[in-house]
């Protein structure tokens, strides 16, 4: 899962990548930060997944702050949705000021 990540992430790299596994959405690094940072989910070992079930809930919060993402399923390259906008390094940004984190 990891692998499809980092090859989607390498194209797009201002965007969240939402990587589709089973029943369940993750991301990962510096994506699973921000989505910590806006949904309050939990990280692990910098990764956050949560159910399908809630993935609109999650792309509101994302689309509501203009920020890019694409949702991709573990086992082929198909993408099935791309958001574009401008403010993912804002929120990165953010997060780490927030948070007090050095680069």
């Amino acid at each position: 899962m990891k692998e499809k990540y980092f090859k989607v992430k390498g194209r797009y790299k201002d965007y969240i990548v939402f990587v589709k596994s089973g029943n369940f959405w993750n991301a990962f690094y510096g994506d699973a930060v921000i989505l910590h940072y806006l949904t309050g989910y939990q990280l692990n070992n910098n990764k956050l997944g949560f159910p399908s079930k809630v993935l609109n809930k999650v792309l509101e919060k994302v689309r509501a702050l203009n920020i890019n993402y694409i949702l991709v399923y573990e086992l082929d390259d198909m993408i099935i949705h791309e958001y574009s906008s401008n403010s993912y390094i804002f929120y990165w940004k953010e997060y780490l000021s927030l948070y007090k984190i050095k680069k």
